[in-house]
């Protein structure tokens, strides 16, 4: 670097990077103002759906570690197999929580300098910055929250990163505190700057958005009446048609027939709160689980899932469940052992009721890899369920049926009864209301959150592992032995660039 200074011109030395704006001449206009947003929501979008193939974070925090799905046996590699055996290093790429930081920081710029724009520039008017100032608070908070359902502790910056005198190294914070000083606190603040009953705008964090995080956060901490409240909260927020949530029944939930509709054009949905769009003409192919593709996915339904849910779809009796055959290609794979259940056709447009496998050229006229792909955030069936474990939680069992039973029969399954035993007793309905989260949510970054939040991971995961490991060919059937590895080990590379951090028990002692 120093021979390519020195032998420049004299221009080069005195220009600044095309790719760096130094603080102090950005945040001057309106113009500025949409970039840094822009750079921030795109910051997280890149963080969720990935920089190149297969590294979709959205499913391997959320998803790839519980009993939804399981590693393509002929189809994988060592992070995979890592993730779907828990056995996971420091040298998984998806132990690095550095992007989330990335993410941060752009929120921290914009939180500091966006109200100075007000001076400048009489385009951005004071609402205009506070809504701004809304999303970027509640963003700091999403990614707060991503590192403390992920890791736990965490170090907390709260302020740009300016002076390179100030010491870049920081301790964890303790994820409890997180949760109250910097998640829920953040995500009230966005609240109190928005502006209420506005016609959601669905891929920008708007009201109800703040809302269904403050409830997840709340259901975190197992504090069951605040989350009801912000439901509550929810419940009177706009969705993107202009209507109200509601939350009455299930004609506010977006109709059976139109089920597909929330994943394909999230837009006209009336169920839709908060999702992420990628579109391939500008960002590529989303390719993980999610993206329809020639090739294989590393990733594939667990095969005991499957056999549970999937395959009664394929049988002469078979359910009546809409899902199913509109989130997997069900006929194509009849024969579990084939190892081909990957075709996950959630998020893409295709017929509700097949009746045997689509022939390739028909199934390319429904999906194709170049299709923008929409990742759900949050959507009001699942605030739904949220509020039925919340009710639950309370003691209140005849309204968390209720809530259960509106996302049952809209999926056109049949209605618990007060007196079936699957619901009788608050255990009984909590594992009820995490069975409904698992058949609706599938796919959406939510099962190993689930487990955590509700201690499940050893009960539900113990035998799915040991099957894992059976199948493998594994003569040591252990299962899922240490609790501590809920959290992920912080990456190598991140504890090599912070000396104060501390590794995660369960890893490396």
């Amino acid at each position: 670097m120093l021979f390519l200074t020195l032998g420049s011109c004299k221009k080069f030395l005195t220009e600044e990077p095309l790719s760096q704006v130094p603080t102090d001449k950005f945040y001057k206009s309106k113009q500025d103002v949409d970039a840094a947003m822009a750079g921030m929501y795109s910051s997280f979008q890149l963080t969720m759906v990935g920089e190149s193939q297969f590294n979709d974070r959205y499913h391997y925090w959320g998803d790839f570690r519980s009993d939804n799905f399981d590693r393509f046996l002929s189809y994988t590699n060592t992070y995979s197999t890592e993730v779907a055996m828990n056995a996971i290093t420091t040298d998984n790429p998806f132990a690095d929580w550095s992007r989330l930081y990335t993410v941060i920081s752009r929120a921290n710029y914009n939180i500091k300098y966006i109200p100075g724009v007000t001076a400048l520039d009489n385009n951005v008017t004071p609402a205009l910055v506070n809504a701004n100032l809304a999303q970027c608070y509640a963003m700091r908070a999403m990614c707060y929250f991503y590192l403390v359902r992920v890791w736990g502790d965490a170090p907390v910056w709260l302020e740009p990163y300016e002076d390179s005198q100030v010491a870049a190294e920081r301790e964890r914070t303790k994820a409890s505190q997180i949760l109250d000083d910097v998640i829920i606190k953040d995500l009230k603040t966005a609240y109190d700057l928005t502006l209420k009953n506005q016609s959601a705008s669905i891929y920008y964090i708007n009201e109800a958005a703040i809302c269904a995080t403050l409830a997840d956060a709340y259901m975190w901490k197992k504090d069951y009446t605040n989350a009801i409240l912000w439901i509550t909260n929810l419940f009177k927020a706009k969705n993107a048609k202009g209507a109200l949530y509601a939350g009455i029944s299930d004609v506010n939930l977006e109709p059976t027939t139109s089920w597909k509709s929330i994943f394909t054009s999230p837009a006209s949905s009336i169920e839709s709160i908060w999702s992420l769009h990628w579109d391939f003409a500008k960002n590529g192919c989303a390719c993980t689980i999610i993206s329809f593709a020639p090739n294989n996915k590393i990733f594939q339904v667990d095969p005991l899932l499957y056999a549970k849910y999937f395959l009664p779809q394929t049988q002469t009796v078979h359910t009546n469940d809409i899902r199913p055959k509109q989130t997997l290609d069900v006929y194509a794979v009849s024969n579990p052992a084939l190892n081909n259940r990957d075709r996950f056709l959630k998020f893409y447009p295709s017929p509700a009721n097949q009746t045997a496998a689509i022939p390739t050229a028909e199934l390319n006229l429904y999906y194709n890899q170049n299709t923008p792909v929409y990742l759900p955030m949050y959507r009001l069936s699942d605030i739904y369920l949220l509020y039925a474990e919340a009710l639950n939680g309370t003691n209140d069992l005849p309204n968390a049926l209720k809530y259960l039973n509106f996302v049952r029969k809209r999926a056109n399954v049949d209605q618990y009864l007060a007196t079936d035993v699957k619901v009788s007793s608050r255990a009984a309905m909590e594992n009820a209301i995490l069975e409904e989260r698992q058949y609706e949510l599938i796919g959406e970054g939510k099962r190993w959150f689930d487990l955590v939040r509700t201690d499940k991971v050893r009960e539900i995961m113990d035998p799915v592992l040991k099957d894992r490991q059976f199948r493998n060919g594994n003569t040591d059937i252990a299962g899922f032995t240490d609790i501590r590895r809920y959290y992920w080990p912080l990456s190598r590379a991140v504890m090599n660039a912070n000396k104060k951090l501390v590794q995660n028990p369960g890893y490396g002692e």
